[in-house]
């Protein structure tokens, strides 16, 4: 998943400090009120929301938190759009024992790609007579509402990972994902995989790296596929009395460096990309995190935002080769 970086941490304790010293200074100039309340939050209760964040993410982002993992990078909160650059070939080497290049000196030309940086957020609330109950109890609020809010911040951020958002257009940079970019290579699998005989399996899985072979992405690749299907290839023979399992055969292919299992996957869909940030690359504005809001009076409600600021930018060079394959 993504990991904070010493600027985002801060903007969380700063956000979570200001809140509890609000709270202090609405409880003194009230004093003591007949409706309402206003009070802190001890540093245990932001520690356990953020374990059930983590909680959340590990269970629910297969494909965003492995690519998080190994091609994330910090981006300012305010930016709402990265570009990556294309550019033409200039020209060839040149080779001599003087240094002086007969080579050609065409100029290049240069291309800007835009991926938007979304805001991904979910309220919750409690009010504040849940909040006095709670503070006799150890401050033990109901999770259900944050745990919605959670869930959903982190299965949007599979989605964009995934499907992009239409909605989301900055200056004409559409947000994509690995299944809608237009620049992806794609096939068609014909197969059920799940019930799928293992020679069928190595074929589809060889078929989806050939596409990106096509692309001079000769290098090991990882390949996402649905988590029933690969149970299915984890526990059935590549064929009767072979030794070993599909999976452990197709796991010997020279073009493949993992396959991960996910429930975003869908059946008999097959991506494979080159996990390079040359390829493919997570921008990270802000992990996943619970901000506390304002309050201007004791009666009011407690209000938090659960929120994320990350994309997945798929690159591509100016002769349209993208390392990002799909077979459906």
């Amino acid at each position: 998943m993504l990991k904070f970086t010493p600027e985002q941490q801060a903007f969380v304790l700063a956000n979570r400090r200001h809140f509890n010293a609000s709270q202090t200074a609405l409880a003194n100039a009230y004093g003591q009120t007949v409706i309402g309340n206003a009070l802190p939050l001890p540093k245990d209760v932001w520690g356990q929301w953020d374990r059930e964040g983590i909680e959340v993410q590990r269970s629910t982002l297969a494909v965003f938190n492995d690519l998080a993992a190994s091609v994330a990078t910090p981006m300012p909160i305010g930016k709402l759009v990265h570009f990556f650059q294309t550019i033409s070939d200039s020209g060839e080497a040149h080779i001599s024992l003087d240094g002086r290049s007969k080579g050609r000196t065409d100029k290049p030309t240069f291309d800007y790609h835009g991926t938007p940086l979304p805001i991904i957020d979910s309220p919750f609330s409690y009010g504040w007579r849940e909040v006095e109950a709670a503070r006799t109890e150890g401050f033990q609020l109901d999770s259900a509402g944050r745990s919605n809010a959670m869930r959903r911040t982190a299965e949007k951020l599979e989605s964009i990972a995934l499907d992009g958002d239409a909605k989301i257009v900055v200056n004409g940079s559409q947000l994509y994902g690995l299944r809608n970019h237009p620049k992806r290579n794609t096939r068609s699998t014909g197969v059920t995989l799940n019930g799928a005989t293992g020679a069928q399996w190595l074929a589809e899985i060889t078929a989806t790296l050939k596409l990106l072979h096509g692309d001079n992405f000769k290098v090991p690749a990882t390949v996402y596929v649905n988590w029933d299907d690969w149970f299915y290839a984890t526990s059935t023979e590549f064929t009767t009395g072979y030794p070993k399992t599909i999976a452990q055969r197709v796991m010997e292919l020279g073009g493949l460096k993992e396959i991960i299992p996910a429930d975003s996957i869908a059946a008999d869909e097959i991506i494979a990309l080159v996990k390079d940030r040359r390829v493919v690359q997570v921008l990270n504005g802000m992990p996943m995190t619970t901000r506390a809001q304002f309050r201007a009076n004791p009666e009011d409600d407690y209000n938090f935002i659960t929120m994320a600021a990350a994309s997945l930018e798929i690159k591509f060079d100016a002769e349209d080769n993208c390392g990002v394959a799909q077979s459906t």
